[in-house]
């Protein structure tokens, strides 16, 4: 929910937003005993009957996990970060979800975690999923603070690409607007150089791993595309059509599949590359 709680909290004023309980398909993780924190600051409670757990320590300078030794709940410590592992009453057996979690304190012996991102698949990744987001909202903050008067753009969905084609690699950010087919049509150029004007904070905000590839002149500049309407419904029916359930499809934030990305080229509208 994290993804989308700026938006939701802009378009419900003072109407409370609550979050809800950790769960993923292979089973629950924990709870939320305290409804009234912001979604975005949301900490769980383990349950450490649900599954038997165990946690893989993460370094997040180094963009990995650190070896391949676990830590059970008696084990991780506060302030760390973890990949979730899994060995559940259904046949999971040391099942990795993929999700990220820092260590917040405990309640009584149960861990209280806090879900930073999902796990990045390779180290190679110049940004992950909590880079992005953190990104992104900043650049929203961005437009909607500075957006001359007549011009309405506001993002509904992204998602990103790392090009290992070019040389060197380029970070690529796909973008969907509200209204997207006329957002643009009536001032485009004005809009063009509007939005590649923000596009700077939008890449100041990626994180150090990027910043440090950047500065060293390893990573190519910053490609922003803004896509036509219903690209990312396309996505989803791709998705649907090769198997994946409706209910359990999320967004991806970061592809790394080159046909997805090639479905997403099919729908651009303009490509903005920083100086």
């Amino acid at each position: 929910m994290k993804q989308y709680y700026s938006k939701l909290k802009y378009y419900a004023g003072e109407v409370p937003l609550v979050g809800g309980d950790y769960f993923s398909s292979e089973c629950c993780v924990a709870i939320n005993l305290d409804i009234k924190q912001p979604p975005d600051q949301t900490r769980f409670v383990m349950l450490p009957t649900a599954a038997y757990f165990e946690f893989l320590p993460f370094d997040s300078t180094e963009n990995n996990v650190v070896g391949e030794e676990t830590v059970d709940v008696c084990g991780v410590e506060v302030g760390k970060m973890y990949e979730v592992v899994v060995t559940t009453y259904r046949g999971f057996y040391r099942y990795r979800l993929g999700d990220i979690v820092r260590v917040a304190g405990f309640y009584n012996s149960s861990p209280l975690l806090e879900f930073v991102m999902r796990a990045p698949k390779t180290s190679y990744e110049i940004v992950t999923e909590g880079d992005l987001m953190a990104a992104m909202e900043t650049f929203q903050l961005v437009l909607r603070n500075t957006m001359p008067m007549g011009m309405a753009i506001e993002i509904m969905e992204f998602t990103s690409s790392t090009d290992f084609g070019s040389s060197p690699k380029r970070l690529k950010i796909f973008i969907q607007l509200k209204d997207c087919d006329t957002s643009l049509q009536n001032k485009l150029q004005e809009s063009i150089e509007f939005l590649r004007e923000c596009c700077s904070a939008l890449e100041d905000g990626l994180g150090s791993m990027y910043k440090v590839q950047r500065n060293k002149g390893e990573i190519s500049p910053l490609s922003v595309s803004i896509l036509k309407c219903g690209s990312f419904d396309r996505l989803l029916k791709l998705a649907t059509e090769n198997g994946t359930p409706a209910s359990q499809y999320k967004s991806p934030k970061v592809i790394r599949n080159p046909s997805i990305i090639d479905v997403l080229e099919e729908y651009v509208v303009v490509n903005i590359t920083l100086y």
